[in-house]
């Protein structure tokens, strides 16, 4: 379902940029308005006899400057390809029926968000629940009588009493105080923290009261079912999760009685956790914790009653998210990331493990994170979302253990691509003029590239800094290259998949050697011979921030950088981020105030008296994970030196500047503009 553009709105929409362009886009090439014709698959839901998969399928609303979702069904084979819903609004945790003759799902069709409840066989849908608070994590019992979810409950806060007089009746004084007591008071995306916990919710498949089963001031959350009609969650009741993150238990309860035991004893995290199909066998992801930045996240198997605990991921050198036992209780499918590729696993209880699925795709329109979803039926059959640097994501299925091959059943985007002259994607590694780590990244060229001539290079940083980069269409970044730049991405060491040992070099060492990284990857990127030289350009967003800003206090050879969202000064940053409990204990071994040099000697400002590269710093107005304060001090101390420096200041974003197309726009035209505008 598409909205027809207009040109005024073209017009509304570039009327931002003050900054000078220096050519138009081909039409052909993939230009800002060409993002609300693209569409993208997410979260398919397999049947459990696995012949029918619901999808998600994401679009972009010119109109009002969103992402809306509907629901489209197909069957296994590729037959019966199929709307369930078409309109402008939000469906999401599609969650099948044991017995597969009911779907529910959650949809704010009807204003607020709701659970809805769809028959199969006759398409009636019916909305079973009239909450003030969205749901999520929808799970049927095992019989299918009831659907357990969690939500927000509001609770209320007695910081302070007061004497304050009332206002005479009919008098305008200024709106009450804000009063707060957490620790952590605000989060990234979502404002001031409201006084209240997650709580743990069922209610019958056929509607009425929901009922609450968790109470306390708690968040519970990650729960599931037993085959037994039990469920499982985690939560940390020890009264000091504000201040002590990470360190989520285990609990089993008998819903009817409301009997509650604790499984777990040793210190967290404890996520995700699942029960065998046999009913023997919990399964959770977590880590020993040293309290440090990055942790390889490991798979754990544990009896019923927690003993018998062990470790099952040996073999496996990267993260593991996502775990879903097989039917047979005898193995268990997995999320991995792998030099730079998402993939599922299969795993076995005696820890030997094998690919099952590769390429997966997310319906991301900003960088190129690795990402995807994927569901398995309980006869193997498996749906995942797959796609490449010049495709975005579709659907794709598969069977295990026979290994079938994997086949794309959609192509959503065939006509749009056949239009459309997209920046070509290159993968390269280069060694490391440090030690032994290789490092890996990708060049997208611009449309109608002549490897005879030159161009200006971007080089963009990911943030994180425990992320990865991958083949993944990102628009983002095809609308750089489609101005002519060449577009340079890497994982430089921090970045995850690429084992343990790579990704946790800079714990309590961040930045180092990462830029020396960055360096050696440009540096390979001209030896192409297509670079023209004076003409290099540095941009980079969150960690990409950090890397950026130092890089500019390490050389002066790039032309001009745009620092987007960074942290500048540690210190600062750990006292006003919206994680400040989990940054200080696990990024540095000290307080603050306890080590001052151990947060300056890290942080860019540190450098700020070298930088002579012109430099715009980019944030959106609400971040609070790297707030706008960090921006303004650097932004600050480039000006009293005398350096070309500007503040580019996104009205209605957080942290996630892409998540309305128009600021995606805005993003990618003041880099690209600063960078035209000192372009030789």
């Amino acid at each position: 379902m598409m909205m027809k553009r207009t040109a005024t709105l073209v017009l509304l929409l570039f009327s931002f940029l003050s900054l000078s362009v220096t050519a138009q886009v081909d039409e052909s090439h993939f230009d800002y308005m060409d993002l609300f014709d693209l569409q993208m698959v997410s979260s398919p839901a397999i049947s459990p006899d696995g012949n029918t998969i619901i999808y998600e399928r994401h679009q972009f609303d010119v109109m009002t400057d969103r992402r809306f979702v509907n629901l489209w069904s197909i069957s296994f084979s590729g037959d019966n390809h199929h709307p369930l819903t078409s309109v402008t609004s939000s469906y999401g945790n599609v969650t099948w029926s044991p017995s597969g003759d009911r779907i529910a799902y959650t949809s704010s069709e009807e204003g607020s968000n709701q659970i809805f409840v769809r028959w199969m066989n006759s398409g009636e849908t019916a909305s079973i629940t009239n909450l003030t608070e969205s749901p999520g994590n929808l799970r049927w019992s095992p019989d299918g009588s009831m659907i357990l979810f969690s939500k927000f409950v509001p609770g209320t806060s007695s910081v302070v009493k007061t004497d304050m007089p009332a206002p005479p009746s009919g008098a305008k004084w200024e709106q009450s105080a804000q009063v707060i007591d957490k620790a952590v008071y605000r989060r990234d995306g979502g404002g001031y923290v409201a006084d209240g916990f997650d709580h743990l919710f069922v209610i019958s498949a056929d509607g009425g009261a929901p009922r609450q089963l968790t109470s306390g001031d708690y968040d519970h959350g990650s729960a599931s079912w037993t085959p037994d009609g039990n469920i499982i969650f985690t939560a940390d009741r020890s009264g000091n999760a504000d201040l002590d993150p990470n360190n989520e238990q285990i609990y089993e309860m008998n819903i009817e009685t409301g009997a509650m035991t604790k499984i777990t004893d040793k210190r967290g995290p404890h996520s995700s956790p699942r029960v065998s199909p046999d009913g023997k066998l919990i399964a959770y992801t977590g880590y020993e914790d040293k309290f440090l930045g990055y942790q390889l996240t490991d798979l754990y198997v544990m009896n019923r009653n927690g003993s018998n605990l062990r470790k099952i991921s040996q073999k496996v050198a990267n993260d593991i998210s996502s775990v879903t036992w097989a039917d047979d209780s005898k193995s268990l499918f997995f999320r991995y990331t792998e030099e730079g590729v998402a993939k599922v696993g299969n795993i076995k209880l005696n820890g030997d493990y094998s690919e099952v699925a590769a390429d997966l795709s997310s319906t991301t329109i900003g960088r190129p994170y690795s990402g995807g979803s994927y569901s398995v039926a309980t006869n193997g059959r498996i749906a995942f979302t797959s796609g490449t640097a010049t495709q975005p994501a579709e659907l794709s299925v598969g069977h295990f253990p026979t290994r079938m091959q994997n086949r794309t059943l959609t192509n959503l985007n065939a006509q749009f691509l056949k239009s459309k002259t997209l920046g070509q994607v290159e993968e390269f590694w280069v060694n490391s003029s440090v030690d032994d780590f290789r490092v890996q990244g990708w060049i997208i060229t611009p449309p109608d590239f002549d490897p005879n001539d030159q161009y200006p290079m971007i080089l963009e940083i990911h943030g994180g800094p425990h992320t990865a980069y991958g083949p993944q269409f990102s628009p983002e970044l095809q609308l750089m290259a489609s101005r002519g730049y060449v577009v340079v991405y890497t994982n430089p060491r921090g970045s995850t998949s690429y084992g343990e040992e790579f990704a946790a070099y800079i714990n309590h060492n961040y930045p180092s050697e990462d830029h020396n990284d960055l360096m050696d990857a440009v540096d390979y990127v001209i030896d192409q011979g297509y670079i023209d030289v004076n003409n290099l350009f540095i941009t980079g967003g969150s960690g990409g921030g950090v890397l950026s800003s130092w890089a500019i206090g390490k050389t002066d050879r790039f032309k001009a950088a745009v620092v987007a969202k960074p942290v500048i000064n540690w210190y600062s940053f750990v006292l006003t981020a919206d994680g400040s409990p989990f940054y200080s204990k696990y990024w540095f071994t000290k307080m603050p105030w306890e080590d001052p040099e151990q947060y300056l000697e890290r942080s860019p400002i540190s450098l700020v008296g070298n930088v002579t590269t012109p430099t715009m710093l980019l944030t959106g107005e609400q971040d609070y994970r790297t707030p706008m304060s960090e921006t303004e001090q650097y932004y600050a101390a480039l000006k009293l030196q005398g350096v070309d420096a500007a503040m580019v200041r996104i009205q209605g974003s957080g942290h996630g500047i892409a998540s309305k197309p128009s600021n995606l726009f805005r993003k990618v035209a003041y880099i690209v503009g600063w960078f035209d505008k000192y372009r030789e």
